[in-house]
């Protein structure tokens, strides 16, 4: 197998927390949007926005992430002044005394059937040139990808799920 130029690879699927799903789609029958617990507000009812308000909901419920430590559609401006690019999921790691570009995850989510495992890794790579996460998660549709920085070689290593934040 190629090494890949990036510090980022994807390989093999992953299915997500689905549970998290079934409050959206009953939420979304009555109204056309979604409310967003992070936001604190209603938020357009789009495939990709549901699979990010499932992403919250599985970093608040079962990672056990502070919901003051997420930010939703977080602008790199913040970090990168060059770039107008925004990262769907952000976990800072305040608590750790990292600093800005350096968060516990930077999560990136897509709607089943609109993107494809390369063209993530690419808006992946872009992102990682600006943020140091010490994990990725990746939600494509109902397929969850989740990567850890190893400290050594500073690539990222594919594991089985998040730990629990801490």
């Amino acid at each position: 197998m190629s090494r890949s130029p990036y510090p980022f690879a994807i390989a093999g699927p992953r299915m997500g927390p689905k549970q998290f799903r079934l409050d959206f789609y009953i939420h979304a029958m009555t109204h056309d949007t979604l409310y967003d617990p992070i936001r604190k507000k209603d938020v357009p009812d789009t495939p990709e926005e549901r699979v990010r308000q499932a992403t919250v909901r599985y970093l608040l419920d079962v990672a056990k992430v502070p919901a003051h430590l997420i930010a939703v559609e977080f602008p790199l401006a913040l970090v990168d002044a060059k770039t107008d690019d925004r990262v769907d999921i952000l976990v800072h790691n305040f608590r750790a005394g990292a600093p800005l570009n350096k968060p516990w995850l930077l999560v990136e989510c897509k709607a089943p059937g609109e993107y494809t495992w390369p063209v993530l890794q690419q808006q992946l790579n872009k992102y990682l040139q600006i943020l140091t996460p010490n994990y990725v998660m990746l939600a494509l549709g109902d397929a969850v990808r989740y990567f850890e920085l190893d400290s050594v070689t500073r690539r990222f290593k594919k594991i089985e799920c998040l730990p629990e934040f801490g």
